[in-house]
């Protein structure tokens, strides 16, 4: 399980990020918020699921 939510949220985590670039091309100041927001909780779950899959509790 911890494997699958690693991968999506790698995934969700560079569409964030592809979303970001457009949304600071365009000068969209929410959207580049949101993307932002968006990116660190995914970080925060990619870490946390890696740290899982290598045994360590939390």
């Amino acid at each position: 399980m911890n494997k699958g939510l690693l991968i999506a949220n790698a995934i969700v985590f560079l569409f964030a990020a592809a979303a970001l670039g457009v949304a600071i091309y365009h000068e969209e100041v929410v959207i580049s918020i949101a993307m932002t927001l968006v990116m660190v909780a995914s970080a925060g779950n990619v870490i946390m699921s890696w740290l899982r899959l290598k045994g360590k509790k939390l």
